[in-house]
């Protein structure tokens, strides 16, 4: 059963990974019209509707299941905290605090700033790497029984 979960956990953790890496090749694509002029009216147009958002709100809501399949399969107290840093990292960078974190970042303006997708992806990689971190964690084998009855001092 031990094999099963770390496996299990492993597959989440590059499940994440991948997700997060999908999720930077995006927002790469989408902002490379801001590279060398943003004040370009490709710029100005790639920021009135960018192409790659909802595409990222996807692989958010996938990000929120593979992080909470992640603390199913957890077992020990460690890898859940690491679990639900995992989760609270995925859930807590959503669209609306990324967008207003590039605001900060690029400047106030109505449109959605350069950059917007890279925070929210790089946070699926490192919940991935966190939940890796839990799976490959040496747990404390579990005692028996009769080994605690052992373990007792006799009356």
């Amino acid at each position: 059963m031990r094999v099963f979960r770390r496996s299990a956990a492993m597959g989440i953790a590059l499940g994440l990974i991948g997700l997060g890496i999908l999720g930077l090749f995006l927002t790469w694509a989408t902002w490379q019209a801001c590279t060398g002029d943003p004040t370009s009216e490709l710029c100005y147009a790639t920021m009135g509707q960018p192409a790659h958002l909802v595409p990222l709100q996807i692989i958010w809501l996938i990000g929120i299941g593979l992080a909470t399949g992640g603390f199913a399969v957890a077992r020990s107290i460690v890898e859940r905290v690491l679990c639900v840093c995992a989760l609270a990292l995925v859930i807590g960078m959503n669209h609306l605090t990324e967008y207003a974190l590039w605001l900060v970042i690029v400047g106030g303006h109505w449109d959605v700033p350069p950059g917007t997708g890279y925070t929210q992806a790089a946070a699926l990689v490192v919940a991935g790497i966190l939940i890796a971190i839990g799976a490959l964690l040496p747990s404390r084998p579990e005692r028996r029984a009769d080994d605690r009855r052992e373990a007792l001092p006799a009356a």
